[in-house]
């Protein structure tokens, strides 16, 4: 995997590729606080949709109806602002069809939140391990997202231009 520096520049992120000495300029969106504030409800427990290592992710409405999904980052995480700029920029470069969308990130202040394309169906971990859920998915269905995940593997570990190392 390739070691890369970033720092904020204005709307934009500056990666230098410390192998090639290249500088790339990726523009990735800022969202507004207030804008992610109103589409969570204030982060309203309702709109959680779970919770992991490095903080909880909730659902939301912007104002033009797009469906987001918020991953805010927990203060008591660990991730700094540094593993914070690198997982955008990583998320940013790996944009497959068989990955979530991502669609900006918001800054301010403490907050570090990334913002990604709702996926309505939940987790494929709802369907699988949930029994009455789980008859949901025939064996074609089962079949097609076997091909699916790994179609994402295949990019991620050998079609990507990023070489990613995948830990347990």
């Amino acid at each position: 995997m390739k070691k890369c520096r970033a720092c904020e520049t204005g709307n934009n992120l500056m990666v230098e590729n410390n192998e090639e000495n290249v500088k790339e300029d990726l523009e990735l969106p800022l969202v507004d606080l207030a804008a992610i504030v109103k589409a969570t409800d204030g982060f309203s427990i309702n709109n959680k949709l779970g919770e992991g290592g490095f903080g909880a992710v909730y659902m939301g409405t912007l104002d033009d109806g797009h469906e987001i999904a918020v991953k805010r980052l927990s203060q008591s995480s660990g991730q700094g602002f540094n593993e914070f700029k690198n997982e955008v920029i990583l998320i940013a470069k790996l944009q497959n069809r068989n990955l979530v969308k991502f669609l900006g990130r918001c800054i301010e202040g403490e907050e570090k939140m990334v913002i990604y394309e709702y996926m309505p169906n939940k987790s494929l971990e709802f369907f699988i391990f949930d029994h009455a859920k789980g008859n949901v998915l025939d064996w074609p269905k089962r079949f097609n997202i076997i091909c699916g995940i790994a179609r994402g593997l295949l990019y991620l570990h050998q079609d990507s231009r990023l070489r990613i190392i995948q830990r347990p």
